[in-house]
């Protein structure tokens, strides 16, 4: 599925393609040459061999631009989404010798979109790997005039998160805390490994206004306490909005009551319709619905309750969304699903 987002001086394209369509990197081709647009970031999930065979696809088809490879647990679902932009000249970021991501600005704002960001040295603690990967952000954006606090939406793909997720939480609400972020990000964390076997790797996206025209605030959830309540450092969602477009980055979001517990423990469908539940409230407090979903990833920690999510969507008569099914560790080991989109309502 396809979505275009447009903005006052350029336009924004997402792609999302699930593993069982035919023909993908002929969509992906089309998609870039067609829309005569500069891929942002593209993410691709699946078994390792397929994650091996895409990166070498890459290469072939001199397809530029930071991808973030994340390998499946186990071998259903998976796909690939991608985001590019056209209508204006964009800067490529490296770390290092590596691509990393894409700078641009209009004359309302900067904007920096940051895929498969990773530790420089795989040998350190998980903890150390945690905040090379958070200084690393900070520094590609200090290189373009912009700053951690410009981050309004992140990603944490952390290999065998449930051994660590405390250290990690530690490690960045400490780095937050140390660089005054009070904002805090909407943000997903999820267990998946990645291909170069790093403790994690981790997505961004950055917007910094110029004028009155962009402006960013959080939406608060009306059915979940916010997230630093219980020791985790992100927003609910963010709303980042133009003169044209308002776009909604909802968190990772699970069935966790007002509280902060965990509710319908052990039942994936109850999970499921909880979490649907608290979604959608979220979009309808920031005035949007199920169709104005232009990307998500919904999390299963077993494959097998993938038909429950699919018996959701039917019985609830849910419009096509643009979704990729990730069999992933969610970050409690009672939790067996998670939910994050992005929404896109026109002004």
């Amino acid at each position: 599925m396809q979505r275009r987002i447009k903005h006052r001086a350029w336009t924004e394209f997402q792609l999302t393609l699930s593993d069982s369509q035919p023909d993908g990197f002929q969509a992906m081709d089309s998609f870039l040459n067609e829309t005569g647009s500069f891929l942002l970031h593209a993410d691709f999930f699946g078994p390792a061999e397929r994650v091996a065979f895409i990166s070498s696809e890459l290469l072939e088809r001199g397809i530029s631009g930071p991808a973030t490879r994340l390998l499946q647990v186990a071998g259903v679902g998976g796909g690939m989404q991608m985001s590019a932009v056209s209508g204006l000249e964009t800067t490529l970021l490296y770390d290092g010798e590596r691509m990393i991501g894409r700078f641009f600005e209009d004359a309302d704002a900067k904007y920096c979109f940051m895929g498969d960001v990773q530790p420089w040295d795989p040998a350190a603690s998980r903890s150390e790997q945690t905040g090379q990967v958070l200084q690393t952000i900070q520094t590609v954006l200090a290189g373009v005039g912009m700053h951690f606090k410009d981050v309004v939406r992140t990603w944490f793909y952390n290999d065998r998160i449930l051994d660590w997720y405390d250290d990690f939480n530690r490690v960045r609400t400490a780095f937050f805390e140390h660089h005054g972020i009070t904002r805090m990000p909407a943000s997903t964390g999820i267990g998946a490994p990645n291909a170069s076997g790093t403790a994690l790797v981790a997505k961004v996206i950055a917007v910094q206004p110029k004028t009155g025209d962009v402006r960013i605030q959080r939406i608060h959830s009306p059915l979940q306490c916010e997230a630093p309540e219980y020791g985790s450092a992100f927003s609910r969602a963010m709303e980042v909005s133009d003169s044209l477009v308002r776009t909604i980055y909802v968190s990772g979001t699970a069935s966790i009551e007002p509280a902060g517990r965990t509710v319908h423990v052990g039942n994936a469908a109850g999970q499921i319709e909880k979490t649907m539940e608290v979604v959608h409230a979220l979009l309808a407090a920031a005035g949007m619905d199920w169709s104005n979903t232009s990307r998500a990833i919904a999390y299963f920690r077993n494959t097998d309750d993938i038909s429950h999510w699919h018996d959701y969507c039917r019985n609830r008569q849910l419009p096509p969304l643009p979704v990729i099914l990730m069999p992933s560790v969610i970050c409690r080991d009672d939790l067996l699903f998670e939910l994050e989109l992005d929404a896109v309502a026109e002004l």
